[in-house]
């Protein structure tokens, strides 16, 4: 899967996918946690993929509420 062709789901797959695999690599002992996220991140991205609403809430979600990206700050006016 390219991660440069323009489509920012790509993007955030990536950093999902990625965080994902390194849970899995860098605290062995949650392996089976780890992998139940990432059997629920693929099946859920299968039932959202394509619709542009649905894929920005699933980003929202894994980023944020269950990886634990930081938000980014709300433009200032």
């Amino acid at each position: 899967m390219p991660v440069d062709d323009g489509d920012e789901a790509c993007n955030s797959l990536a950093l999902i996918w990625g965080e994902l695999t390194d849970w899995v690599e860098l605290r062995p002992s949650e392996t089976d946690q780890a992998e139940t996220h990432m059997v629920t991140a693929a099946r859920e991205w299968l039932t959202v993929e394509g619709d542009r609403e649905a894929e920005g809430q699933y980003f929202d979600r894994w980023l944020h509420d269950i990886l634990g990206y930081e938000r980014a700050a709300p433009p200032q006016h």
